[in-house]
């Protein structure tokens, strides 16, 4: 059909309209074009095509969710080997950023796991160590790379919802790590797992819930939270070996109470 024809129109065309500084004109067509692609069903070049228009634009506007959302995209209809090393480093670089920066966006893993950021290890090394730290919500490992990361424009300017960022994956983290059974957790736990006073912690907790990141109640009285979900990631290999464990010791403790009411079958009959 014409739509799977339309590939020509989608990157050079609307990519040369964004380096013009038409961007309004990039929007409509934009809007024009999604259905369509949503619509073809399999992935096409055109996909491909599109999602690079798209995060383009996102990019130019400084609209951090929507670039991570459809760079990603875009990485998933094409041959990585088809990119040059710089294309991947400058493609890894930038998504990386928009992974920090986006206040939508607290789910690593599925950036983490890709074989773009190999691409970063040697040339930029300091942001796929900030990317693991943010998806471990490890304050301390923040802290200690600020004077690389300070660097970036973009990332100094943002210094302030960075570590409300970093701290709100570290209570997501820190819930994620307790058994569902323990999920009471003490102000003063939080405050020092989020490197935080243990008077803010209650507005921490607070943005949690409103973002949908956890779930629970807040215990004013006795500066208790009570956290009974929190919200699915793709896990890394160490949260992956952290749930084997829970899991471990899940079969454990069920295996000790079949053996405990089967002790107690015999005297229950007799009686």
């Amino acid at each position: 059909s014409s739509g799977i024809n339309a590939e020509w129109p989608l990157r050079p065309g609307g990519s040369l309209k964004i380096d013009q500084g038409q961007v309004e004109e990039v929007q409509e067509l934009i809007k024009t074009l999604e259905e369509l692609v949503n619509n073809l069903g399999e992935v096409t070049p055109v996909h491909g095509s599109f999602y690079e228009l798209s995060a383009k634009y996102y990019k130019v506007k400084g609209d951090y969710n929507s670039f991570y959302r459809d760079s990603l995209r875009y990485l998933g209809c094409i041959d990585l080997d088809d990119l040059t090393s710089k294309q991947k480093q400058e493609h890894a670089f930038h998504i990386g950023l928009s992974a920090l920066l986006g206040d939508k966006v607290y789910n690593f893993g599925e950036l983490l796991a890709h074989p773009l950021l190999e691409s970063l290890k040697i040339a930029c090394p300091w942001i796929v160590e900030l990317l693991l730290a943010f998806n471990r919500g490890d304050m301390n490992k923040l802290e200690q790379l600020q004077p690389q990361w300070s660097q970036q424009p973009d990332l100094a300017r943002n210094e302030v919802a960075l570590k409300q960022k970093c701290a709100l994956l570290g209570l997501m983290e820190l819930t994620f790590n307790r058994a569902s059974s323990s999920r009471s957790i003490p102000f003063s736990e939080v405050a020092a797992a989020v490197k935080l006073p243990v008077d803010e912690v209650e507005l921490l907790v607070m943005k949690a819930i409103s973002l949908n990141l956890v779930r629970g109640s807040i215990d004013e009285c006795d500066k208790v939270v009570n956290l009974t979900w929190v919200q699915p990631r793709v896990l890394d290999l160490s949260q992956i070996k952290e749930m084997n464990k829970r899991i471990m010791e899940w079969a454990e403790s069920v295996e000790k109470t079949v053996q405990d009411v089967e002790r107690q079958i015999p005297e229950l009959l007799c009686n």
